[in-house]
């Protein structure tokens, strides 16, 4: 294995050294354990890892999205946990010897590997043990050649209650509390004085300290101070990222950096579009952009209803998967990094979901993926193996069931897997470009509902749009 680049023409990646073309086709996760209840680095079976890693490379895929399982490695008292650090050994020569890449995803000290939201708005000694982390974790595997990038964290994202408790609880109110606390400051190095803040905003506050804000997104359409709030969690997030990514490349400068970006919203995204970590307030941070998109929000009650039923709610959601990919463009390679639904049983996921076959399942992946072949540089399926108990489509998600079987879905990924073997990427070239305000993005729900009908129909009528955020 050689180590992976991002080729000279910025959009397709390379292996080093030579001119050979490899785009990441794969999927999330080598074992059944949803991240947010452990990894399988809790209880390490290396024969198991090598069995589904073969089973991987059988198909033709060759990259694998892991959650590091950073409690199982690392202290942030006494360092690396000896056993945890010789199974992510063992794990990384079984990816090397089955030719399967790792973006390895890292978790947060102390906490839960995939969601934390009241460690991630600790900038304080929380992010001083990440960076501490990152520094020991990457040097010991600096330079290692199934490697195919540091992921920094999957969906980043800030808000003010951890899953399934209420916004109004002591724990919110504690990270409220730390999500604000930088944001006095921030209005000040705006405006200088409080009378300029009011003047051009036509407010009438006293003090920087009386400007209210919601971490959760509140329609309040063109209001600058909403605005100006998004754009204070986006500030923050840059610099929490940029943080740890100065150590990572620091410490190995090798290997490529990227971040899970949640899109599973799309096209109702709401505070998706700008509650610190967007691709369009972080993508220099990173050496390719990714997005995770999940036909969710359509599938609820009054919804646009389910893709997998075809017509109308289908060319929908493909246009909003065509429009995140064109708008995530940066000059760098755009990746697919979690996508999926479910086939072969019922789920659920913002609602309960019904009854759909494998089939469904795998017709709606094959659909999507040519369709965003134009625009994306790679696709990793959500999950590689079913999680059979998972509250969620990662019950039914994969691309092998639970015990390995392959699914309707894996003929699909081993079809195109093959297509693009070695084959370099073309990014389609828009025909027209498509302006939008940030500041009606970023405050108003209206204005995000019209600018997806814009992109549909623009979409829908053969056009293939750029875009320009003002």
């Amino acid at each position: 294995m050689k180590l992976v680049r991002v080729a000279k023409d910025r959009w397709n990646f390379e292996l080093d050294g030579t001119n050979t073309s490899i785009t990441p086709f794969g999927g999330n996760v080598l074992d059944t354990t949803h991240p947010c209840q452990g990894t399988l680095f809790g209880n390490f079976n290396a024969d198991d890892c090598d069995r589904r890693l073969g089973l991987m490379s059988e198909l033709g895929l060759n990259c694998l999205r892991q959650p590091i399982g950073v409690n199982c490695v690392y202290d942030q008292k006494t360092g690396f946990k000896a056993q945890g650090l010789r199974s992510w050994e063992t794990f990384i020569s079984l990816a090397e010897k089955h030719g399967i890449y790792l973006m390895p995803v890292g978790g947060y000290i102390g906490g839960n590997d995939w969601f934390d939201v009241e460690r991630l708005a600790d900038s304080g000694r929380q992010l001083d043990w990440d960076c501490a982390f990152w520094e020991a974790f990457c040097s010991h595997f600096r330079g290692h050649p199934a490697i195919w990038a540091w992921d920094l964290r999957n969906e980043l994202l800030y808000w003010d209650a951890p899953h399934g408790m209420p916004p109004e609880g002591p724990s919110a109110i504690r990270i409220q509390r730390m999500l604000k606390d930088q944001w006095p400051a921030w209005l000040e190095a705006k405006y200088g004085t409080v009378d300029t803040m009011n003047r051009i905003c036509g407010k009438s506050y006293k003090t920087f300290d009386d400007v209210p804000a919601s971490v959760r997104f509140e329609d309040r359409p063109f209001d600058l101070l909403a605005f100006d709030f998004r754009n204070y969690l986006n500030d923050r997030g840059y610099e929490w990222c940029k943080r740890q990514c100065q150590v990572i490349r620091s410490t190995d400068p090798d290997h490529m950096i990227c971040q899970g970006n949640n899109a599973w919203l799309s096209p109702d995204q709401d505070l998706f579009l700008a509650n610190g970590f967007h691709n369009r307030a972080l993508h220099d941070l990173f050496d390719f952009v990714t997005f995770h998109p999940y036909p969710a929000w359509q599938c609820v009650p009054n919804g646009r209803g389910d893709p997998l039923d075809g017509g109308e709610a289908l060319d929908y959601w493909l246009s909003a998967c065509i429009a995140n990919a064109r708008m995530d463009f940066y000059g760098k390679p755009v990746v697919v990094q979690e996508f999926g639904w479910y086939g072969g049983g019922t789920s659920r996921f913002l609602c309960d979901l019904p009854f759909r076959t494998e089939e469904e399942h795998a017709n709606y992946a094959r659909i999507l993926m040519e369709t965003l072949m134009p625009h994306v540089n790679g696709f990793l399926n959500w999950p590689t193996f079913d999680m059979p108990d998972a509250n969620d489509i990662s019950n039914h998600g994969g691309i092998f069931t639970a015990d390995g079987k392959r699914k309707a879905l894996a003929a699909v990924f081993g079809d195109i897997a093959q297509r693009a073997r070695a084959r370099r990427q073309t990014r389609a070239q828009a025909t027209t470009t498509l302006t939008f305000s940030l500041l009606g993005l970023y405050t108003s729900r209206a204005y995000q509902d019209n600018m997806w009908d814009a992109v549909h129909e623009c979409i829908k009528s053969a056009q293939i749009p750029d875009f320009r955020f003002v």
